[in-house]
């Protein structure tokens, strides 16, 4: 029976070695080229694998999301899209509650305001009430009363926070314009808080806008007005108050739920940095280790081509 330049090849799991029956010189020189080439292949697939290892290693710890890509992890990717989803919108409501703080301080700023000036007024007419003042006197008392209630009623009126009046009873508690502030994520009305707390503090509503204290029986009517006044925006004040206290702590509860979610978040897709370097070391040494086995490789199909030539020759 005559084999020459005829191969008969017996192929065995290429990565554990090749087995090779050959019947000629020629044969034999063909046969460890495509040997050669076979593991050319498997070294550059093995190249391309580590590189792409090493790639998204790198990008998860550049980014600190192990869930950089769609695949990764596809049910904790979609747990952690709905968590960093409601912390974004917790992170909202706390800007929205820390707004709605300012605007409850700037209306208390205007009723200290009008609580210093029914002060005045009260000791103005407490001093013409007294019966040794002349009328003379009492007439240059009334006159800085008058401008007392003047005062009241132009911080009445003035007092806004971005466009928005604060003592003229906008915000009354039956005021047509009801102001909320959206303290949550969700849109029932437990995620609102209500800032309609405070009736108009004019000198009409507070019942001192004809006081006069020009006369005895004046001034004493007046102390009595001035007293009940006083206790109006006394009253005004604790609300606010109260909604000041009520919107702190709800920032406060609102930093704690973004805390924890957050760190929810962050457990499911958060990079393990000691393992993803682990891994982007080994990636980096395999790669290196291949290439340098394809250059043996290469030289070895440089040596086995001049072996042909050679032959033919």
């Amino acid at each position: 029976m005559q084999y020459d330049k005829k191969i008969l090849v017996v192929l065995t799991k290429p990565q554990s070695g090749i087995i090779f029956a050959l019947f000629s010189k020629e044969a034999s020189i063909l046969v460890d080229r495509i040997t050669a080439g076979v593991a050319n292949d498997y070294l550059l697939r093995h190249i391309e694998k580590s590189r792409n290892g090493a790639g998204a290693s790198l990008a998860k710890i550049a980014s600190g999301n192990r869930l950089s890509s769609i695949g990764e992890d596809p049910a904790a990717g979609a747990i952690a899209e709905q968590l960093r989803s409601e912390v974004a919108a917790l992170s909202q409501s706390v800007r929205n509650v820390e707004v709605g703080a300012n605007f409850i301080n700037t209306a208390e700023s205007g009723l200290s305001g009008i609580s210093d000036l029914i002060n005045r007024g009260r000791e103005l007419a407490l001093q013409s009430a007294n019966g040794v003042l002349n009328d003379s006197q009492r007439q240059s008392l009334n006159q800085e009363f008058s401008s007392v209630r003047s005062e009241i009623d132009r911080i009445t009126q003035t007092a806004q926070f971005n466009g928005q009046p604060l003592l003229n009873g906008n915000l009354g508690a039956s005021s047509h314009n009801q102001m909320n502030i959206q303290a949550g994520s969700g849109s029932g009305s437990e995620n609102q808080i209500a800032l309609n707390v405070i009736e108009s503090t004019s000198t009409q509503a507070l019942g001192i806008d004809h006081a006069d204290i020009s006369t005895v029986q004046g001034a004493v009517q007046a102390v009595s007005a001035l007293e009940a006044a006083a206790g109006a925006v006394s009253a005004a004040r604790g609300q606010v108050g109260a909604i000041g206290n009520r919107l702190a702590i709800t920032v406060r509860n609102l930093g704690n739920s973004i805390e924890n979610l957050s760190s929810s978040e962050s457990q499911l897709a958060g990079t393990d940095i000691a393992a993803e370097i682990s891994k982007l070391q080994q990636s980096v040494a395999q790669t290196n280790l291949s290439i340098r086995a394809l250059a043996n490789q290469n030289q070895q199909n440089t040596q086995i081509s001049g072996r042909i030539l050679d032959i033919r020759g």
